[in-house]
């Protein structure tokens, strides 16, 4: 089934690929924070983002829900670990790193909704792709710093 096939049959307008998508995100050794379990988790994160913003190019509503639902959930997964973690190395700055996790989850929460309606999803890719490189390089590399320093890692 074509694309536009399958996005009509399930009650969706074909969109239109959108040409102005932020340049795909791809992982890159600045990225990491030097914890080997949230570095694995992040280019994981990094490889949805990237797979979101192919379905995007592509058109494909379906696709898109498809992919959209996965990242979200595995976000989700993601900061439950990242936030275990926190707590376990009894991390100081755990509660605010956790409110931008729930602000993060609620603006995702939205954005889905959006995405079901097959909206415009230039902002969408622009806000996750933004947030997601800041915030491995700022809020997360503090947990790496702060492992370092405590002997955690190396």
């Amino acid at each position: 089934m074509s694309c536009a096939k399958s996005c009509s049959a399930h009650g969706h307008a074909h969109c239109v690929p959108d040409p102005n998508l932020p340049r795909p995100l791809t992982w890159a050794s600045d990225y990491a924070i030097g914890v080997p379990e949230i570095d694995s988790e992040h280019q994981w994160l990094f490889s949805l983002v990237a797979k979101s913003q192919a379905a995007l190019s592509s058109g494909c509503c379906r696709q898109i829900e498809e992919i959209f639902d996965e990242l979200f959930d595995y976000t989700c997964r993601h900061f439950a670990n990242e936030e275990a973690l926190m707590a376990r190395i009894q991390y100081p700055h755990y509660l605010d790193h956790c409110q931008q996790h729930e602000r993060l989850r609620s603006r995702l929460q939205q954005l889905r909704s959006e995405e079901r309606k097959c909206q415009p999803a230039i902002a969408t890719m622009t806000f996750l792709v933004d947030w997601l490189k800041c915030h491995t390089t700022t809020s997360d590399r503090r947990i790496g710093s702060f492992m370092r320093k405590q002997g955690l890692v190396a």
